[in-house]
């Protein structure tokens, strides 16, 4: 018992290198702001008074809350609308990095509060995410906040406990796991007929599929079970390291394909970015390692091409010394 409490302690609070809750808090900012715009659109007709839902009062006791449920009017959903682009952009530099994630998971939930029929489970997840990243250390590497502190701490990755990178993980794998038994009660996953129906739905084509794939039972049956075990795996293996890197690029080729073929909104990119939060802290120390030495390269280059075609040897050791 003492070994298993000692392994529990230490899966979530053994402190690891932010490298990796740094480059998914850059990316998750960025998905954010994106989502953030796809709303514009049809900000006043999903969201405004007059909307095609009309706001609906707040049940607490069902979760049921947000900035819109309680003000509803088109200045507040446009401030509203404004102030989580400024707040996804804050995140994605990590300035007020903790504040900036709280503005960030205000705005999502409100604006799905206000008209939840139009999500699905991609933007489910990217409130998930916004959640859980409030909790994190998440401005302590690659952050203006980081440089604010120590200019010359910039490119280093204190060691922070990571107990709120690991509750991603863990949705990532519940999702799986939930997404195959929901689907397992479900009459067109059994017989292997699901696939041959979504791909037929044109409201939903990006691209129509050839017809010998939506058609044949055999492909579509083959095609079926297979995205069961890929998600099954993916739920299941992820938390194998040795596993990991294979089950996390099916999972990948799998969403890629589905967002090829059918309009699913943001799905297989929130999954995709959940994904990141499974990069040891090695690997994403190395990384921003080589982009970080991508740049000085370029830095270089760009010192020994004056206007007038040359510099001096000087002036690219200075350049690259303040690189």
């Amino acid at each position: 018992m003492r070994k298993l409490s000692s392994a529990w302690s230490g899966f979530w609070f053994s402190p690891e290198p932010t490298s990796t809750l740094a480059i998914f808090r850059i990316v998750f900012a960025a998905l954010t702001f994106f989502w953030t715009l796809s709303l514009l659109p049809d900000l006043w007709a999903f969201f405004a008074p007059d909307g095609v839902e009309p706001p609906h009062p707040i049940d607490l006791a069902h979760g049921d809350w947000g900035v819109l449920n309680l003000v509803d009017t088109r200045a507040v959903v446009l401030a509203l609308f404004i102030v989580l682009l400024v707040g996804s952009l804050a995140l994605l530099v990590g300035f007020r990095t903790r504040l900036a994630s709280i503005v960030v998971f205000v705005g999502i939930v409100s604006f799905m509060q206000r008209t939840p029929s139009i999500f699905n489970a991609g933007d489910v997840l990217i409130r998930a995410c916004a959640f859980f990243l409030m909790f994190a250390p998440a401005g302590d590497a690659l952050s203006l906040d980081r440089l604010r502190r120590n200019r010359d701490s910039f490119w280093e990755f204190p060691s922070r406990a990571p107990w709120a990178l690991r509750l991603i993980q863990v949705q990532v794998s519940v999702l799986y796991v939930a997404s195959v038994w929901e689907k397992l009660h479900g009459a067109a996953w059994r017989n292997g007929t699901a696939v041959s129906l979504s791909l037929g739905l044109q409201d939903f084509q990006r691209f129509a599929a050839p017809g010998f794939i939506v058609h044949s039972l055999v492909i579509s049956t083959v095609l079926t079970y297979l995205t069961l075990a890929v998600e099954l795996m993916v739920g299941l293996l992820v938390w194998n390291r040795a596993a990991r890197p294979l089950v996390l690029a099916l999972g990948a080729s799998m969403h890629l394909s589905i967002d090829a073929g059918l309009r699913v909104g943001f799905f297989s990119e929130a999954v995709l970015t959940a994904y990141l939060a499974f990069l040891s802290p090695a690997a994403a120390t190395a990384c921003v390692t080589a982009l970080r030495r991508q740049r000085s390269r370029f830095a270089r280059a760009r010192w020994r091409l004056s206007p007038a075609g040359e510099h001096t040897a000087v002036d690219v050791e200075a350049c690259s010394g303040d690189v």
